[in-house]
């Protein structure tokens, strides 16, 4: 095996590495960071339309997950009587369910922001369009 050498120019260029990659990150990449991310464009850059764009269909895309999922608990738990624990199991499966859809959804988003694309998601995209245009942030 042969010794590595180094030199300081290779020293030098190893420690800047992290940094440039610091220096050079876009916040958008975090937008789509589950149930908090949708924050970070909003109140960053509130003039560019891409990053609004995405912002406001991460907000209402966490915006549902949690309505739907605190409904789907509050079936469960409290509507329900405690005889009916299929039905419970049911309600339970379908929040989960909806978790991993919406971290699928997630990342999808993530995937269209790292393309530059102004896409929105498959099936429930009118639904988010028809959303976004209330909100007036």
């Amino acid at each position: 095996m042969k010794p590595v050498k180094i030199d300081k120019e290779s020293l030098l260029n190893i420690k800047s590495r992290p940094v440039e990659y610091i220096m050079n990150f876009d916040a958008l990449k975090l937008t789509y960071f589950p149930f908090i991310g949708w924050f970070i464009p909003m109140s960053i850059k509130k003039d560019d339309e891409f990053y609004m764009f995405h912002g406001k269909q991460a907000f209402v895309l966490a915006a549902y997950v949690i309505g739907a999922c605190f409904l789907l608990y509050f079936m469960a738990h409290i509507f329900l009587p405690s005889w009916m624990d299929i039905a419970r199991f049911i309600l339970v499966m379908l929040i989960y369910l909806h978790y991993l859809v919406y971290v699928a959804l997630c990342i999808m988003g993530t995937l269209m922001i790292n393309r530059g694309e102004k896409k929105v998601f498959p099936y429930i995209g009118k639904y988010i369009s028809k959303l976004t245009a209330l909100i007036n942030f």
